[in-house]
């Protein structure tokens, strides 16, 4: 089975939540043959370490020229997806195509002007998200011309969602996130392939009274959550715990979360590993007021032995790991005394962390998370 995949970026390493589950899959489908993958690549994407795994990669500068943000918009009335268009990417996934395809894969329903016109055996869109839904709940909690763009970007990606009938077979990460895609298309061949985590050794438990919240800190979900956290949240875990620390770790934070360093906040920008900064935390966090899918960045603390605290926002798609290492709590008094309380019982938490590692290791592996597709190919069980 012969597949090529359209994606965002070149998935190595895999430094963000995006990128960890185009990675999953891509390695997933080489299992069953060649794998062509065209993608976008900067200085940043490791192009030689996907190549050494067999992978056949075909990748292009993010440019964003104005040609081609106007091409971008004509396909697809959207912002977001105009930015990832690109005529050379779009040759290359032509020239991939041509050659006798089993699967056309991509990767968020931005990218889906690629595939238009091309035929393969099986068309594949995988939904990272329902992105219209994101883009709303962003809306609703920003104000001024950024509430007004952000609205008219939500109906625009709510036009190309309502339009992926074209395709054979659409992955979710989430019950949750097909009930919505139904709720605007009806497509028969949907299925859920959650996010996952490759089991990992749980790190030794951690000394201090640290908290942690990883994130692509330029994605406005996670700026608004590190936002209201430190200023709803964190000055009452203070209270309650003078040396309490909090560390906003992820790449690119905007000036908002910049700001928000104080004498018991450390804003880290990019980072090489994130093990040392796991290794110091006790409680690692998901304060999300919106977003869409399941996150990976609680996997991947809690595969390092760290139990989350979480909105139920956050946890939205791994609600099975509640109880399970993950902690709810969604008014802000509430999770401060959750952190609070783990923050200053080391024992619980390690416990708690423990737990976490298990249920990812256990029930969140890529290798089970992406049987549901991988019938769908093959002409299994259907949707």
């Amino acid at each position: 089975m012969r597949s090529v995949v359209v994606a965002k970026f070149v998935p190595t390493p895999p430094n963000s939540g995006d990128k960890r589950r185009t990675l999953g899959i891509v390695r997933a489908l080489r299992e069953l043959g060649p794998v062509t993958l065209c993608a976008f690549a900067g200085p940043d994407e490791d192009v030689a370490a996907l190549t050494a795994e067999g992978i056949d990669v075909r990748a292009v500068p993010l440019r964003r020229r104005p040609a081609d943000l106007a091409g971008g918009l004509a396909r697809s009335r959207s912002l977001t997806a105009a930015r990832f268009w690109d005529g050379e990417l779009a040759r290359q996934v032509a020239e991939a195509v041509e050659e006798d395809t089993d699967v056309l894969l991509v990767e968020h329903v931005q990218l889906l002007p690629y595939a238009r016109g091309l035929r393969a055996g099986h068309r594949v869109l995988d939904m990272h998200n329902i992105e219209s839904s994101l883009t709303a709940r962003t809306a609703r909690t920003s104000s001024g011309l950024r509430r007004v763009v952000l609205a008219a970007e939500a109906r625009a990606l709510r036009a190309m969602e309502r339009r992926v009938t074209d395709v054979d077979v659409i992955a979710v990460v989430s019950d949750g996130d097909r009930t919505a895609l139904q709720e605007l298309v009806s497509h028969p061949r949907v299925v859920v392939v959650p996010n996952a985590w490759d089991a990992s050794r749980p790190l030794p438990a951690a000394e201090g009274p640290v908290a942690s919240f990883v994130a692509l800190l330029s994605w406005t979900p996670n700026v608004q959550a590190a936002v209201w956290f430190c200023t709803e949240v964190w000055p009452r875990v203070v209270a309650d715990v003078p040396d309490a620390r909090l560390q906003l770790v992820g790449r690119n934070p905007t000036d908002e979360v910049r700001a928000l360093a104080g004498a018991s906040v450390e804003v880290t920008g990019t980072v090489p590993d994130l093990d040392p900064w796991y290794a110091r935390t006790r409680v690692a966090l998901a304060p999300l007021l919106a977003g869409g899918g399941s996150r990976l960045k609680i996997l991947e603390a809690l595969a390092a032995g760290r139990p989350v605290v979480s909105t139920a926002i956050g946890v939205e798609g791994l609600e099975d790991l509640v109880g399970r290492g993950v902690v709810v709590a969604d008014d802000p008094a509430q999770m401060a005394r959750e952190v609070a309380a783990l923050l200053t019982d080391p024992a619980r938490s390690e416990r708690l962390g423990l737990q976490g590692a298990e249920a990812v290791d256990a029930d969140h592996s890529w290798r089970a998370a992406v049987q549901p597709l991988l019938a769908q190919l093959q002409g299994g069980t259907p949707a």
